[in-house]
């Protein structure tokens, strides 16, 4: 039997044993990440039938599985951004954790409701319910594989860290819908009555993802222009600089 029949044999026998496990699986092109059905991730199916006539129409597909409710992935795109995670006390709880091309894919619980997020922190996005991950054996675009660091099985699935539950739930917008990015959660309206809390939020958002002098103006613009009636400047200030100390002790920095 030739290679490329023996890979295509076990992308479709993994993709079986995703499913046999409960996790609803849909076919990515060869070495990339865009579904080939019509409707991506929203036909991901734990059905055997379904998933055999994918893997017949396309054998050498990539595999997603689609992220269930109750879940979150970190998607953590580099070596850098996990070395990153670590010096600023960020602890990643020991998980199902699959290696990517330049990265890792850490698997959590979590009973809070959690949106698809890109950029939560430089190098890190967030795969949620609604969302996918591309799973081993899966290739990359550069020829990199898929390979699990720890099996994805339930059991193995620990509960999300503290520090990224605060994390989302403080940069989630008033109205309830998840910032994309900073420049999302700048265009958010701010709902009356809510001044000070969203000040504080995109305050943080920004110092956690701008250099501090960029943060610090950029926050204090945006006071200027989206808070009605506005705040004083000198509570503004205050706000900026409480926030801006609040995450520099957190890097354990100095001014």
């Amino acid at each position: 039997m030739t290679t490329s029949a023996l890979s295509s044999m076990s992308m479709v026998s993994y993709a079986l044993a995703y499913a046999k496990q409960g996790w609803a699986v849909h076919p990515l092109q060869s070495r990339g990440k865009k579904p080939l059905t019509e409707h991506g991730v929203k036909e991901a199916s734990t059905d055997e039938n379904i998933v055999c006539a994918w893997w017949r129409r396309w054998p050498a597909a990539n595999i997603g599985v689609a992220v269930p409710r109750g879940y979150v992935v970190l998607d953590v795109d580099s070596d850098e951004a996990l070395f990153r995670l670590k010096a600023e006390d960020r602890e990643l709880p020991a998980t199902a954790r699959g290696r990517t091309a330049k990265g890792f894919h850490y698997w959590y619980r979590t009973k809070q409701s959690v949106q698809n997020r890109v950029g939560l922190l430089p190098g890190i996005d967030v795969r949620a319910p609604g969302g996918y991950v591309v799973v081993p054996p899966s290739i990359h675009p550069t020829g990199a594989a898929y390979k699990w660091l720890v099996l994805l099985k339930r059991d193995a699935i620990a509960p999300a860290p503290e520090w990224l539950l605060q994390l989302l739930s403080e940069t989630r917008p008033p109205g309830g819908r998840m910032a994309e990015s900073w420049e999302d959660a700048i265009a958010q309206p701010v709902p009356p009555g809510r001044r000070n809390q969203a000040l504080t939020e995109l305050a943080g958002l920004l110092f956690r993802r701008l250099p501090a002098g960029v943060a610090n103006e950029l926050a204090f613009c945006w006071a200027r222009i989206k808070l009605v009636p506005p705040l004083p400047d000198a509570e503004v200030r205050r706000t900026i600089d409480s926030i801006a100390g609040r995450e520099l002790r957190r890097r354990g920095g100095s001014r």
